[in-house]
């Protein structure tokens, strides 16, 4: 049994009992527990953390949504006068321990600290093991109360097109032709609310997140009404890579 079915039968598993998965990838693997919710004839909840996780635990339920869904946030800080790790970094060092992916979520990246968003299962087993990332020593701890997710970086743009497809969006966002964008599209290098984007006249809505492979991701903010040309205006925010 490849992945890709082993988890769609263990999330019909937990479906039928009502049960609580890792954490999972969002796009493909977030369809699939709604997928399975249905079938079971149950609700589902996602949640990672915080609000806007990507990263999320799927918790099944028939009369009331959970309250936990046992995520815990540890906080790892650092000196950067020794260095600064970056995200890959950090994932790396992680996974360094021997833990799985799928008890891992989000890793957002401040000045001079991340939080890290893990099972409740497995954080006594980091507090006591992770202590580096590559030769950058880390102070971790297990971090309480409410938190707000650190602003994007990037920058807002404001651009016109011709309508609200994927292809006019993307070529807006980066500087590209139409037909670049186009065949990225074509390649399968374009998602979007991450899943994979087949087709160019997709239409897109304002909320819909876009990555687009080697030029990096765009939120489409708003639509700011037609121009006097007759093209749509449309308000974007391109992230930082």
């Amino acid at each position: 049994m490849d992945s890709y079915a082993h988890l769609e039968a263990r999330l019909s598993e937990l479906a039928a009992r009502e049960g609580r998965s890792r954490f999972l990838e969002p796009g493909a693997q977030v369809a699939l527990a709604q997928r399975a919710a249905r079938e079971a004839g149950v609700e589902v909840a996602l949640g990672g953390g915080y609000p806007g996780a990507e990263r999320v635990v799927a918790a099944f339920y028939r009369w009331e949504p959970p309250e936990d869904f046992g995520v815990v946030r540890l906080l790892a800080q650092w000196n950067g006068k020794y260095g600064a790790p970056g995200h890959r970094d950090l994932l790396g060092a992680l996974l360094g321990t021997g833990v799985e992916r799928e008890m891992l979520g989000d890793i957002l990246l401040c000045s001079g600290c991340a939080r890290v968003f893990v099972l409740e299962e497995i954080a006594p087993y980091l507090l006591s093991n992770w202590d580096s990332a590559g030769r950058v020593k880390l102070r971790v701890c297990r971090e309480e109360g409410d938190f707000e997710p650190p602003e994007p970086e990037g920058v807002y743009l404001r651009e016109t097109v011709n309508s609200p497809r994927i292809d006019a969006i993307v070529a807006a966002g980066y500087g590209l032709s139409r037909e670049q964008a186009q065949r990225l599209v074509r390649q399968g290098m374009v998602k979007r609310n991450h899943l994979e984007c087949a087709r160019a006249d997709a239409r897109v809505e304002a909320g819909d997140l876009i990555s687009v492979r080697g030029y990096g991701r765009l939120r489409v903010e708003e639509e700011l009404g037609k121009t006097r040309r007759d093209r749509l205006a449309v308000r974007l925010f391109r992230y930082s890579r």
